[in-house]
């Protein structure tokens, strides 16, 4: 009888004291020009990061790779609520982490990369929970505002005179 019952109170205790162990979240973070399409890897990408807000403990750090997305999808009129604006090919960065309790993260975006001069932040706050993935649909969105601008003439390195000059430059939204 002893035999038999100490496995079972072994079960218990593992039960009610916790595992210890962690469960496999999933996170998937896109970054969306205000008004324009996800920066992906024709800009670089932006570099996202996700920290634990109390510890301050990075649980992971990447960058955003893929598309731009769907132009009509994303700028298109008559939206319906919820409606994903991301395809599959459409830029995000994924990660997956190891939580044991409700988790308050912060979710940072930089970008884009290849357009540093333009490039700005943001980011948000939220609880994770354990198991529960933010990776369908759109996972966790964040707007990064602003315009890359590419100066075409005249060259950086150029001496001007004191005149007007002609400035050509190349503007996109980020």
């Amino acid at each position: 009888m002893r035999r038999r019952s100490l496995p079972l109170a072994l079960l218990a205790f593992l039960l009610l004291a916790g595992s210890g162990f962690g469960e496999e979240t999933r996170v998937t973070v896109r970054t969306l020009s205000r008004d324009a399409k996800f920066i992906g890897t024709s800009m670089g990408g932006a570099r996202v990061t996700i920290t634990e807000s109390e510890t301050g403990r990075l649980l992971a750090e990447g960058v955003t790779r893929g598309g731009t997305g769907d132009t009509l999808r994303i700028l298109g009129d008559g939206r319906a609520r919820g409606a994903s604006l991301a395809t599959p090919e459409a830029a995000a960065f994924a990660a997956t982490l190891d939580i044991e309790r409700a988790t308050l993260v912060e979710i940072r975006a930089f970008g884009p990369l290849a357009q540093r001069q333009a490039a700005v932040s943001a980011s948000r706050s939220l609880w994770l929970l354990p198991g529960k993935h933010l990776d369908a649909g759109d996972g966790v969105v964040l707007e990064l505002a602003g315009f890359a601008v590419d100066v075409l003439s005249p060259p950086a390195h150029s001496r001007l005179p004191r005149q007007e000059v002609e400035v050509r430059v190349n503007l996109v939204m980020l």
